[in-house]
């Protein structure tokens, strides 16, 4: 239970050592201090700090007077309305930005030749450069995406740009090699995803690369030299996607339905998800006449399940 936690708190726009820290507070009568936090959690004492700079500047912790004082954590009643009120004002404002921006840049831009050549390979080399590149294919997305998975990943492994993509009727297929079945860090948010509706299939090997095919038009492909090192291509080539999307369709024949447990495991989460409004408003019927209502908050979940090595 307290897993799920976690990630309907990622779900509103925590990150997952945020969530971990908010629940450590939340658990505690009294308030940690940051060796407290780091035991609790696992963090490491050094990281604590700027996840708590973090969680003040979303209302979501409050700190004590003078050096070294305890955390504790704002009552979630209060917290989670205040932090979905807080992100509806920063998105109205980048709206307004966004809106007075492109005034600006439109009388500055160059006209379209459409005679002109247009790139179609990009090298990036950054992880988070390469994360952000990955997460706005999937926001853009109109009908699939097909993803061959291995470990390790990097970026943000959550992954809310996935669940947005799936809420607007994307298809996502996701063939696992086998040793990604076996990561402790996936393990929390596949049956996750399989229960939002990702259609996944795991390799009985080693895929021969990661890979992520956009509309049959798009690649992001990482590439590992010998030496370890590597870079990741973005393509934007129809005739190269439609024929990396047939290797895909091979995989995807040849591999094999998730364990029964783990799909037991996805319908088990969805109905807990189902569940928790049900069980949240019969406790409300419970409660004195003199009682607050319970004020829940939901926010929009994307894996940067784009990995480089």
């Amino acid at each position: 239970m307290r897993g799920l936690h976690r990630l309907e708190l990622e779900e509103l726009g925590l990150s997952s050592s945020e969530a971990q820290v908010y629940l450590a507070l939340l658990r505690s009568s009294g308030g940690l201090g940051a060796s407290a936090v780091a035991n609790a959690t696992g963090i490491q004492r050094t990281g604590i700090y700027p996840i708590f700079d973090a969680l003040l500047e979303k209302g979501m912790v409050e700190r004590g007077a003078g050096y070294g004082s305890r955390f504790t954590a704002v009552a979630p009643k209060q917290a989670l309305p205040s932090l979905i009120a807080r992100e509806k004002e920063e998105l109205a404002n980048r709206e307004r930005l966004a809106g007075e921006l492109a005034d600006k840049l439109e009388s500055v831009a160059e006209p379209f030749d459409p005679t002109a050549e247009v790139e179609v390979i990009q090298v990036l080399r950054d992880p988070r450069l390469i994360a952000e590149r990955f997460e706005r294919l999937e926001l853009e997305a109109e009908q699939q995406i097909e993803i061959f998975c291995k470990p390790p990943v990097i970026g943000r492994i959550d992954n809310p740009a996935q669940t947005r993509a799936m809420r607007r009727g994307i298809r996502i297929r996701s063939v696992y090699e086998q040793s990604a079945l076996d990561d402790s860090a996936l393990e929390p948010y596949l049956s996750k995803w399989i229960a939002a509706g990702e259609e996944a299939r795991f390799y009985d090997g080693e895929l021969p690369h990661k890979l992520a095919v956009f509309d049959r038009q798009s690649v992001l492909m990482p590439l590992v030299a010998p030496s370890g090192q590597g870079s990741t291509l973005f393509i934007r080539h129809p005739q190269l996607a439609m024929s990396l999307g047939m290797l895909f369709d091979s995989f995807w024949e040849h591999a094999k339905p998730f364990p029964a447990g783990r799909a037991n495991q996805a319908t088990k989460a969805t109905r807990l998800r189902q569940a928790a409004p049900r069980k949240l408003q019969l406790k409300a019927t419970r409660q004195p006449s003199n009682s607050q209502p319970d004020i829940l908050g939901q926010k929009v979940y994307s894996r940067t399940k784009i990995k480089t090595s």
